[in-house]
């Protein structure tokens, strides 16, 4: 049944790539139609396993590729100019949230615990603009906001990591003597492992690609493939070293970017690095359509769908409101940030994640995945077909009204989110 399965994703991922633009009028997403592809399959065929060791080594290669890519199609010019944004989703935003969801699971489900609570917090926090494409390849969406989007969504899976590891360790019932790690150990040794493997690759393999470039050395094809490697070997090295492999791609991305003197992002460069991400995407989409179907056949709780909800809704706006105070954004703005902040890539992984650690028969695990797969499912569907109509809207208001968030719109690189995509236009609004 495995090659029916195979035979149905192909013809899928050829159906999207003739009709992409006619589905996308439609609001209708790549993530989208493939969590449906899995839901049917595997619907019809419930005997075939799935494996979650390969599918979290699949789902994590996924959202390396992802956020290298993103990173790297940032100016950091424009980056550095405009930071505040970002920081203050990432400083002060996500914390808000992640204790904000931590205490309403655990009001919705007091069997979790504290440590329950904060691993699923932990793992329905993390953002992935991926889903919300349309918003970040809509040229008439402020730059300031999309760059916020984006970098947020970059680094806020490598720092819901080391949270999420904290709690499987307080949550395992069978801990090995003497494998009790410090916060220390967990949280900020990683991170300062993954910068150092992040800012030498990406210095260097962005340094190489300017030079052979500038020298003729290699050719469009030959840097495609560089482009492909960079965040392979990125996460490779992060791994063997101990390294937060999420932190890594992100960061490596902005360096290589930057460091390739604008090579990773022109001449079609990024074009092969985009595509096969695209297509291991929709893989993954795919297979969690058959998880998802798998959680919910044993029942869905009416908890999980109220944290669902609330966690893509009030536990997300609410602390972003709270980072964007002062900023001078008008509430269109920030009603539009908050949001745009779809669950995808990483909370499946963290899901996998804690069904390898804790077990399939640990107390907390129905309520833990069976809620990230009610919500990465709500905001698939939820994110994905608001995100053009709501991306017009905002745009069309931005600029008629001129708000701070639009003062600065510059040229943005192409983004993934589409199989066939094109280069935006220089626009100002």
């Amino acid at each position: 049944m495995a090659d029916y399965a195979l035979v149905l994703l192909s013809a899928l991922v050829l159906l999207y790539g003739a009709f992409g633009r006619r589905t996308a009028a439609w609001n209708l997403s790549a993530p989208m139609l493939a969590v449906l592809a899995g839901v049917i399959v595997f619907g019809v065929a419930p005997h075939v396993d799935i494996d979650n060791g390969a599918v979290h080594l699949l789902a994590e290669v996924v959202l390396v590729l992802v956020l290298f890519h993103d990173a790297a199609t940032v100016r950091l010019a424009d980056l550095a100019h405009d930071y505040r944004l970002p920081l203050r989703l990432l400083v002060i935003g996500f914390p808000v949230a992640i204790a904000l969801t931590t205490g309403a699971t655990w009001v919705l489900m007091p069997a979790l615990g504290l440590w329950g609570a904060l691993l699923l917090a932990a793992s329905i926090t993390p953002t992935d603009a991926g889903l919300g494409a349309p918003t970040v390849l809509n040229p008439v969406v402020p730059g300031r906001v999309r760059r916020a989007l984006n970098v947020e969504s970059g680094l806020n899976d490598g720092l819901a990591t080391p949270i999420v590891l904290i709690a499987l360790a307080q949550l395992d019932p069978n801990p090995v003597p003497g494998s009790e790690e410090s916060v220390f150990a967990v949280g900020v040794v990683p991170v300062a492992i993954a910068a150092a493997v992040a800012i030498s690759v990406g210095l260097l393999a962005g340094r190489l690609m300017h030079w052979s470039s500038a020298r003729g050395w290699s050719d469009r094809e030959g840097r495609q493939v560089m482009m492909l490697m960079a965040p392979l070997l990125v996460m490779g090295l992060a791994t063997v070293t101990g390294g937060n492999v999420f932190i890594a791609a992100f960061v490596g991305g902005l360096v290589f970017g930057g460091a390739s003197g604008g090579e990773a992002v022109s001449g079609g460069t990024s074009t092969l690095l985009q595509t096969i991400a695209d297509l291991l995407s929709l893989g993954v989409w795919f297979i969690a359509g058959g998880l998802i179907l798998d959680v919910f056949a044993v029942g869905v709780r009416w908890q999980w769908i109220v944290a669902a909800i609330l966690a893509i809704t009030v536990l997300r706006m609410l602390p972003v409101a709270l980072a964007l105070s002062g900023t001078g954004l008008k509430a269109p703005t920030v009603g539009f940030i908050g949001w745009f902040g779809p669950r995808g890539l990483a909370s499946v992984i963290f899901a996998l994640l804690a069904l390898e650690e804790l077990g399939p028969e640990a107390g907390v695990i129905p309520d833990v995945v069976g809620t990230i797969a009610v919500t990465v499912g709500l905001s698939v569907f939820a994110h994905g077909f608001s995100a053009g109509p709501l991306a017009a809207r905002y745009g069309a208001w931005a600029a008629r009204v001129q708000p701070p968030a639009a003062d600065d719109i510059t040229e943005l690189p192409v983004t993934r989110g589409r199989l066939v995509t094109s280069r935006e236009p220089r626009s100002r609004t």
